[in-house]
């Protein structure tokens, strides 16, 4: 298991996932003053996203639609990795790109990626 969100596994064997991105946003405001350098000042604490993307595979291209489902709902869900590590998240967008079409109008591969955001509460 590289990642479980709620009941839905992203494991290398059905859903293959290429990169795993944790983005750390640390809120700075930005004054700007006559004459002088720029005031900074930290506003709030921290924000962490955290990004997927991977390509599926002709059997499996539908295996996100229960994850899209469950996306929907719009509640914070539980994001487990294989390494322990455990937090509380939003997802924020899930984008899919088909490619590789044959005649009857189904596709053989699908790019995706997921955004997320760790949900404080």
């Amino acid at each position: 298991m590289l990642a479980k969100i709620n009941d839905f596994l992203f494991e290398l064997s059905k859903i293959d996932i290429e990169s795993i991105q944790h983005q750390l946003s640390f809120g700075w405001n930005r004054q700007q003053r006559l004459g002088n350098h720029q005031h900074t000042q930290s506003s709030g604490k921290w924000e962490e996203s955290i990004y997927f993307s991977g390509k599926l595979i002709m059997k499996s291209v539908n295996a996100l639609r229960d994850f899209e489902d469950m996306a929907k709902e719009k509640k914070p869900v539980r994001m487990t990795f294989g390494t322990g590590e455990s937090y509380l998240v939003t997802i924020e967008t899930i984008d899919r790109t088909k490619s590789g079409f044959i005649r009857d109008g189904k596709y053989r591969y699908q790019a995706y990626s997921v955004s997320m955001q760790r949900y404080f509460k």
